[in-house]
């Protein structure tokens, strides 16, 4: 038996062979498929097919049909049959096929979804199969026509065929159901740019450049097939992009964002508009969106008001010179010092009115831009002012777009599939560590049941990178072993004493004790004093004890 996975794999690597009509554009024909390698016989085929009427009435919406088909393979290696049959609706006055098909998939044991059957008895060389069909309420007229317009398979041993009109017209493949006639159209609740499409898209030299849109839309009747949205450019130049509801043996039904069942709504529907290369920079605009039903009635929606998407190839408006001034800040100490970013614009008309960053690369969240407006320079450069966020950081500029006076823009960056930047800003590295001159405690004796009195522990220390923010507070006793006290955040210091207080742990045992501690810096980098172990330095000046008494006896 073959699965359907194994057999779409099969099928792609067939010269000739596809599935174009599940994608084709709304109201198109089918696209005549070939059914095996050019110069190659298949041993498979179909013997028989029809339907269990002439006619359906499916006005109620609960009406079925049946349809059955037998799988022929005369090739002895053959180890069973996979694969899957699609029915179309038909155009009364044209014949082409309109809307979605309905679809099935089908091996030796029937269908996962228990929809279609397989008749007892089948073998490896023979099998006949039965689809029971839901058929669809709403049509184009009162009369739907329906017809079985594919049939793909595979035998496991390595045939296969993919079957349309051409060869299923020799059988009854097509029945008439009584409709309720849809006369409504889609309708067009969004229309906006895809999340995360810039207003900005930078064409590359002989390559052209992609729209890209996602919309939302109901039918309430026979459902959305496709549609397709026209955008406007320069001169009144238009480019489409067109969408279509297909059926995926897999995934089900696909092609537009989230589908519900009945296909009657469809969320974020993505469609791109490709533009040829070689055009005028400039704006383009969404004009008119074009919406189809499964009942192949189309409605264009004009008069829109989408905000428009600038295409550049920087042959107008183009900048050099990129980079940070400084290109590392410390952001160790609050607030963050400002960098700027320079370049050197050309071919500006009426100035630079603003150069916008829109993106940082991995790190977006870790630098922001300060200000759109650039600053004019003597030598001929501009700049706008940046800043890292407190922390580490490496903010690698991967999007930028400029716009002139007159509304000229360039863009730059891979995040815009445009030439590179290439300037980074980062953060003073962390290099020189906290570093303690001195550390005491105060007192240095308490009774061991004593969970009250505070202990004040003061750490003096060197001025560091990254300063203190953190510390782990430990006893070690006699034999070696630490305790953790306490552990957390502190006051940010980069120099002079720290002090930590805390209490003596509940059920400590008499006897001497020393200090030890870890801290740890902005950079999450640690220093340790007065630990056991290797990594641990001793502290200055010698331990810091504390001496903890045996409890005072009732008198």
């Amino acid at each position: 038996m073959i699965r359907l996975s194994k057999l779409r794999r099969v099928l792609a690597s067939m010269t000739g062979a596809g599935v174009a009509c599940v994608l084709s554009a709304p109201g198109a024909a089918a696209v005549p498929h070939g059914t095996v390698a050019p110069g190659a016989a298949s041993a498979m085929g179909v013997s028989t097919l029809s339907f269990s009427a002439k006619s359906v009435d499916a006005t109620s919406g609960s009406a079925t049909i049946e349809l059955s088909w037998t799988m022929t393979s005369s090739n002895p290696s053959a180890s069973g049959f996979g694969g899957d049959v699609h029915l179309r609706r038909m155009n009364p006055k044209t014949g082409a096929y309109i809307g979605t098909e309905l679809a099935a998939g089908f091996d030796s044991q029937g269908s996962p979804s228990g929809d279609v059957t397989v008749k007892p008895g089948a073998t490896p060389a023979s099998a006949t199969y039965t689809w029971t069909v839901a058929v669809p309420q709403f049509g184009a007229t009162a009369k739907t026509t329906w017809a079985v317009s594919e049939i793909q398979a595979g035998d496991g041993s390595g045939d296969s065929i993919d079957w349309d009109a051409s060869r299923l017209s020799a059988f009854p493949r097509t029945f008439a159901a009584q409709t309720t006639a849809d006369k409504g159209y889609p309708s067009l609740d969004r229309i906006a740019l895809a999340q995360g499409a810039q207003t900005t898209v930078y064409e590359a030299p002989g390559q052209g450049a992609t729209l890209r849109y996602q919309l939302d839309s109901q039918e309430p009747e026979s459902g959305v097939y496709g549609g397709t949205v026209v955008a406007t450019g320069p001169g009144g130049r238009k480019a489409s992009g067109s969408f279509a509801i297909g059926w995926d043996d897999s995934e089900g039904y696909q092609g537009c964002g989230f589908i519900d069942w009945t296909q009657r709504q469809l969320l974020d529907c993505s469609v791109t508009v490709p533009l040829p290369a070689g055009l005028p920079e400039g704006d383009w605009k969404v004009t008119e969106v074009d919406l189809t039903s499964n009942a192949g009635v189309t409605h264009a929606y004009t008069g829109l008001s989408e905000a428009s998407v600038h295409v550049t190839s920087d042959s107008v408006l183009s900048a050099s010179g990129f980079a940070f001034t400084p290109n590392q800040v410390d952001s160790w100490h609050s607030p963050v010092p400002t960098a700027q970013l320079s370049l050197r614009p050309s071919g500006a008309v009426g100035g630079v009115s603003s150069v916008q960053l829109t993106n940082w690369g991995n790190n977006a969240n870790n630098c922001q831009q300060l200000s759109t407006t650039p600053t004019e320079h003597a030598d001929g450069t501009i700049t706008v002012p940046v800043r890292g966020l407190p922390g580490q950081f490496s903010c690698q500029l991967t999007g930028l777009v400029i716009t002139d006076g007159q509304g000229d823009q360039a863009a730059y960056g891979s995040s815009l599939g445009a030439p590179d930047i290439d300037a980074t800003l980062t953060n003073v590295p962390d290099t020189v560590l906290p570093t303690v001159d001195a550390a005491t405690l105060s007192p240095g004796t308490v009774a061991a049941n004593d969970t009250q009195t505070w202990l004040k522990l003061t750490i003096d220390v060197s001025a560091s990178t990254a300063g203190v923010n953190g510390l782990d507070l430990y006893l070690v006793d006699a034999s070696g072993h630490a305790v953790e006290v306490q552990s957390g955040g502190v006051s940010t210091t980069f120099s002079g004493p720290l002090d930590e207080y805390f209490t003596l742990p509940q059920g400590t045992a008499p006897g001497t004790y020393t200090i030890g501690f870890r801290l740890q810096d902005q950079g999450y980098k640690t220093v340790s004093y007065g630990l056991p172990g290797s990594g641990s330095q001793p502290m200055p000046g010698g331990p810091v004890t504390l001496e903890v008494t045996d409890p005072p006896t009732a008198g």
